[in-house]
């Protein structure tokens, strides 16, 4: 059992807890049981589970557990001070899998005559990313590309934002933007951007296709790059007083349209 903060897989756990630390050693950390159950239904490359005695006084941790010990995982038990001093949360559940960082490219992708993809461009929420991420798996996006300046998807708010979806789900970071676009275009994929200054109700647009669904930053909304490239540009009409829509509520009004129209 490991018990000092001096410990080499401690010290790594601590650096997870920032962005750069993340980026240098390209993994992330996720916590509780049922996100480390999630994770190991999903088949995420997980480098290691590292626990404290406490998990198997909780329900379903012993059986949790067990899952992790018949798959021949890596595990490491620390001392219950220790498993606080790593954890992100003010109350943990004393187990948590670090897992490798995949990346992904639109290489990766599989080529579909319907594919739909989502672009967060420039999102620094890190709880609206999580949610979109969430949505789009839900709705049955292929992958979620993030456009330089978005937030990181692997920090742990956006981590538990995503409730299990950012091990399933592809995630490209710091796509450049001009770039991806032409891309996507030779792909034979529509942009279509969601702006209040857009010129289409989204009730009245074709989401059908191949298409990628633009969402922009919640102050400034879409850049002007994204403007200047996308197909289509709809908006979510409001009757109230609010200014604006959350950006991941938006997305899931424009997802769900898609999908509505995919099925029918």
């Amino acid at each position: 059992m490991i018990t000092s903060r001096e410990n080499v897989l401690i010290k790594k756990v601590v650096k997870l807890h920032t962005a750069a630390g993340r980026k240098k050693i390209r993994q992330y950390f996720t916590e509780g049981i049922r996100s480390v159950g999630q994770a190991l239904e999903a088949v995420a490359p997980i480098a290691e589970v590292i626990y404290s005695a406490g998990v198997f006084r909780l329900p379903e941790g012993g059986e949790l557990m067990d899952r992790v010990f018949k798959a021949g995982l890596r595990t490491v038990e620390i001392s219950e001070s220790l498993f606080k001093h790593v954890s992100d949360t003010e109350n943990p559940q004393p187990v948590m899998a670090v897992i490798d960082i995949r990346d992904c490219t639109l290489d990766d992708l599989p080529e579909a005559q319907d594919m739909l993809l989502v672009i967060a461009d420039a999102i620094q929420d890190p709880g609206n990313l999580g949610t979109i991420i969430r949505t789009a798996d839900a709705a049955g996006a292929k992958a979620v590309l993030l456009l330089k300046g978005t937030a990181d998807p692997y920090s742990p708010k956006a981590v538990r934002s995503t409730m299990g979806s950012i091990f399933s789900i592809p995630v490209m970071v710091q796509c450049n933007t001009e770039e991806l676009f032409c891309r996507l275009r030779e792909r034979g994929v529509r942009l279509i951007a969601a702006s209040p200054e857009g010129g289409t109700a989204y009730w009245d647009a074709d989401f059908r296709g191949s298409i990628a669904i633009i969402i922009g930053n919640e102050a400034n909304g879409i850049s002007e790059t994204a403007r200047e490239y996308s197909d289509l540009c709809v908006a979510l009409p409001m009757n109230g007083r609010a200014e604006s829509l959350n950006a991941a509520v938006a997305c899931g009004i424009l997802l769900y349209k898609a999908l509505e129209q995919r099925l029918t």
